[in-house]
């Protein structure tokens, strides 16, 4: 999802200047049982494979698993079973166990200013840990694996500062993402180097995500690629940067898979990276922006972000002075292509393009609420059929249990629980069966 200001999350400069020095990290609660390739996510001529059968999910982003963990910690309340967030946390992962959902993705750091200082600061790093501690308790409770969002984008020398806001420092997402000698850089190696060892023998890690929408920063702001006052990357440094960093998180752990996090290109991107324009790509240039990023790279999944309603998104050019709409079909087309499979690490609603040479306008019959269950229902169903019908093996829907009015207000992007809407929660438990049994992947415990 893209959260404002995703990138800008504070560490504290005086910490990244000492040195990054070496964190011990203690492995309170890992079995250390050897696993092996059946145990976690593998690919086999293009599918993806969990205990050694073949696997597809429709499942959900319980993107605050941590955050909520980690707040109670940072707030003094201890993690005990009187504890009522530890107790919703606990319902939410039962639930999806129920309803026959096997993974969820999850931001592995809290938001805010809390990110990477919550690593780098000792005492905030042994809060972390416990809360990361607890999460995977929780899922190893229920069955649960999880795509760990590492949030490697964030490590940078923004901070928020009371009554300025977000001001940035010597590091910016530049030099993170362009120079692997960077301070910020030289952190992220320690924490990849440490969290990823202290939890790969968990089976309840599917995969690991390298951050969340890090190529939305591509390119953008001015002439000099400056944006909101903080300096960019171009397309070749994020493509630089998944590849430094999948191979760093696989020289910890050799056996489990990488994906970006992506998201997806912005509609001008090529043109923003070779000639600064904001000129509509064409779908052959869209597909060299997913072949600089992923055709030589260490990074196993493309992941693409796939949300749609009835504003302009998606939209690129026929080449013949028209407009095309790239979905979900189309970026399987681009995954092919570059020979690695593809999957939608967040799900929203989408709206219906038009067919003629402008496909896209405002759809007067958009539902408005998700409270109008008969109204979104097939708004729902249609946006889980284009999944099914692309033959997508594994996407995310956002988002499950969220306590933000952002999720559960906004109708392009539902928060779905067992209480608030069951009529469209049936809807992704009813696709997630279908997309099984359509791959010969039903779900086997």
């Amino acid at each position: 999802m893209n959260l404002p200001k995703t990138a800008a999350i504070a560490v504290v400069t005086a910490v990244l200047a000492s040195g990054c020095q070496h964190f011990s990290v203690a492995t309170k609660g890992d079995t250390q049982m050897a696993l092996t390739k059946d145990d976690v996510l593998s690919i086999r001529d293009g599918r993806f494979y969990l205990d050694g059968r073949p696997f597809a999910e429709i499942s959900f982003n319980k993107f605050d698993l941590l955050w909520q963990l980690y707040d109670q910690l940072s707030s003094g309340k201890a993690l005990n079973a009187g504890n009522p967030m530890l107790q919703a946390q606990d319902n939410a992962l039962r639930e999806l166990h129920e309803m026959g959902f096997r993974t969820i993705r999850i931001f592995a750091l809290p938001w805010g200013p809390r990110g990477p200082e919550s690593y780098a600061d000792p005492d905030k790093r042994k809060l972390l840990y416990e809360a990361l501690d607890k999460a995977f308790e929780l899922c190893d409770k229920h069955d649960i694996r999880v795509v760990w969002s590492l949030a490697a984008g964030t490590f940078t020398d923004t901070k928020l500062v009371p009554d300025k806001g977000w001001v940035h420092g010597e590091e910016q997402k530049r030099e993170l993402m362009s120079n692997p000698a960077s301070r910020g850089r030289q952190l992220l190696y320690r924490y990849i180097d440490e969290t990823v060892a202290r939890y790969k023998h968990r089976r309840a890690v599917l995969m690991w995500e390298i951050g969340n929408e890090t190529t939305l920063s591509a390119d953008i702001g001015s002439n000099d690629r400056v944006f909101n006052g903080e300096r960019m990357p171009t397309l070749e440094d994020v493509a630089g940067f998944f590849d430094d960093v999948a191979r760093r998180i696989k020289a910890a752990d050799p056996l489990r898979l990488v994906n970006s996090g992506g998201s997806h290109m912005r509609e001008s991107q090529w043109n923003l990276y070779t000639n600064r324009s904001w000129k509509k790509d064409t779908f052959e240039e869209q597909f060299k922006c997913f072949n600089l990023l992923y055709a030589n790279s260490a990074v196993d999944v493309i992941d693409v972000h796939s949300y749609m309603n009835n504003h302009p998104g998606y939209v690129i050019s026929d080449g013949e002075g028209g407009e095309a709409f790239l979905d979900n079909r189309g970026w399987m087309k681009i995954a092919q292509r570059i020979g690695k499979p593809l999957m939608i690490g967040e799900l929203g609603l989408h709206a219906r393009p038009k067919t003629d040479k402008k496909v896209w306008d405002a759809t007067p019959d958009y539902f408005e609420s998700y409270a109008d269950a008969a109204a979104a229902k097939p708004w729902v169903e249609k946006c889980l059929n284009d999944v099914i019908d692309a033959g997508v093996q594994l996407s995310y829907w956002w988002c499950y249990q969220s306590d933000r009015a952002m999720d559960q207000n906004n109708p392009q992007r539902f928060d779905l629980t067992r209480e608030r809407n069951p009529e469209l929660l049936k809807c992704i438990v009813d696709a997630n069966r279908r997309l099984q049994q359509e791959l010969g992947a039903a779900a086997r415990r």
